[in-house]
């Protein structure tokens, strides 16, 4: 009898043993079904916009000294040098701000995003010439006056969403301005195309043309569509997106070409080598793909949904590691389309492929884009969270180990990426994916009419709206926007529909 009862005990502690090592090893490979549920969760997204990473932006990232806000943040989110000031940096803080009042229709954000904005007018824009300046002192004097297509974009894309948000027309105007200088002074008349670069007087500085100067508008041009349904700048936006797919995307390969390498003024391009290999930039073929999708949206024209559908799918394939979730940096250009070099997760590649996958879902009803959506926020919320400190971190290693210190704002990273993360997945997983409403907030001032969808898709309609507090009847479902009537800071809540 005493050897069978030893007998069970040991198998009973040998199956819990076994027990053990599988959920560790379901752990490991990426298997956690309630995380799983909650990353499909538009309501979770939300929660970390507001809960999770703007109260550390809120804290940490305002200069209340000279304004605006500090460029560089370690880690434990203490400002570090350099302490020079980047107005397309301020703008990306300004399109955060704004989006958490969306989110939440909390004062304190849109008064932060308020005074940013004063402060980008007042010395981010040159008076003389026109444009934005690329780099200012920490008290506000010019630095670096060249006019990069990058920083043009990037230093529009906050005053886009906070005019959105409050329909302040001081942030609106220098917008349109900048996109008419792009629209003119950087237009090749002779080979078509636009330079990546105008010196301070507006004259040509860098004839090359690449990412930014077209596709890469798509960061700006959808966004500022839906604000203002500006025929004029819908008009622009397919001449660029145009230009890239005759231009720019490779005949042989079908990649998207233009970033980290350029094409020189007459469209030859400059290969991109990675380890002796000639290789493409998957962040870029995504940013590509998702502003072909979203004008597919915005103007019905199926060759948009085409070409978006063609790169996306490339990306699916050879750009994604589908065990660990990961989305590649960079693989070669030729077949069989082999990762090259140690791969970098960037945050915001990653991000991007995520949306691309909820756009993708969203157009076909294929349940594999949503399995590549699940995969890569379980890497992103196990490896690229800041589960110790807040925020995120700007890369991982494929393995998760962390490139650079750790640190949460730089030239170039702030909390852009990470906020229009959550308050994209909150969009598309309620009315894309879960046929669920979202509420947005909105502070305007009446009378006149203010469009308040950040969807693409037409098919999302208004079901309701509030205007301090009480219900408001005048609007119009389909065109997605709000009659308003006379007064000042009104709150103006905003259910959409899928």
């Amino acid at each position: 009898m005493g050897v069978r009862i030893k007998s069970q005990l040991l198998l009973r502690g040998t199956l819990i043993v076994i027990l053990f090592f599988v959920v560790i090893s379901a752990i490991a490979g990426g298997k956690n079904p309630a995380k799983e549920k909650l990353l499909m969760s538009g309501s979770f997204w939300r929660n970390q916009v507001l809960n999770d990473l703007m109260p550390y932006w809120y804290k940490y990232a305002p200069d209340k000294k000279y304004g605006a806000f500090y460029t560089t943040l370690s880690r434990q989110w203490q400002p570090m040098p350099p302490w020079d000031k980047m107005p397309a940096m301020i703008s990306r803080q300004i399109f955060s701000f704004s989006t958490a009042y969306l989110l939440s229709g909390e004062d304190k954000y849109l008064e932060i995003a308020r005074k940013a904005v004063d402060y980008l007018l007042k010395y981010g824009w040159d008076k003389e010439y026109g444009g934005w300046f690329a780099l200012l002192t920490r008290t506000g004097e010019p630095k670096d006056t060249h006019k990069g297509a990058a920083a043009q974009i990037y230093s529009n894309v906050g005053l886009t969403q906070y005019y959105f948000v409050t329909g302040d027309k001081r942030a609106l105007a220098p917008v349109l301005k900048s996109v008419e200088i792009h629209k003119t002074y950087a237009h090749d008349e002779e080979f078509d195309g636009y330079y990546m670069g105008l010196n301070r007087d507006l004259s040509v500085s860098d004839s090359s043309k690449a990412k930014h100067s077209h596709y890469g508008q798509g960061s700006l041009l959808p966004n500022l569509i839906l604000a203002t349904r500006d025929s004029e700048i819908v008009n622009f936006a397919e001449h660029l997106a145009d230009l890239s797919i005759q231009r720019m995307i490779d005949p042989v390969d079908g990649w998207v070409l233009g970033y980290p390498t350029r094409f020189d003024r007459d469209w030859k391009y400059n290969p991109y080598i990675v380890e002796g290999t000639e290789s493409v930039y998957l962040g870029a073929n995504s940013t590509a793909a998702l502003f072909f999708l979203r004008l597919y949206h915005l103007t019905g024209k199926e060759s948009y949904l085409k070409y978006g559908k063609a790169v996306g799918d490339k990306l699916c394939r050879y750009g994604f590691d589908a065990e660990q979730g990961a989305w590649y940096h960079s693989v070669a250009k030729a077949p069989p389309y082999q990762p090259v070099g140690r791969q970098k997760i960037h945050w915001w590649i990653q991000i991007y492929g995520a949306f691309l996958q909820l756009q993708l879902y969203h157009l076909t009803q294929e349940e594999q884009y949503l399995e590549r959506f699940r995969k890569s926020e379980l890497f992103y919320d196990r490896y690229m969270v800041d589960h110790e400190y807040g925020g995120v971190f700007i890369g991982v290693y494929l393995d998760g180990s962390l490139i650079g210190d750790g640190r949460k704002a730089a030239p170039w990273q702030t909390s852009y990426h990470e906020i229009e993360h959550g308050f994209l997945n909150y969009l598309y997983l309620n009315l894309y994916v879960n046929k669920q409403p979202v509420i947005l907030h909105f502070k305007l001032n009446g009378p006149g009419k203010h469009f308040v969808s950040p969807v693409d898709d037409p098919s999302v309609r208004i079901s309701e709206v509030r205007i301090n507090g009480k219900p408001w009847t005048e609007f119009d479902a389909q065109e997605r926007s709000v009659t308003l009537p006379p007064g000042k800071d009104m709150e103006v809540e905003v259910t959409l529909v899928p």
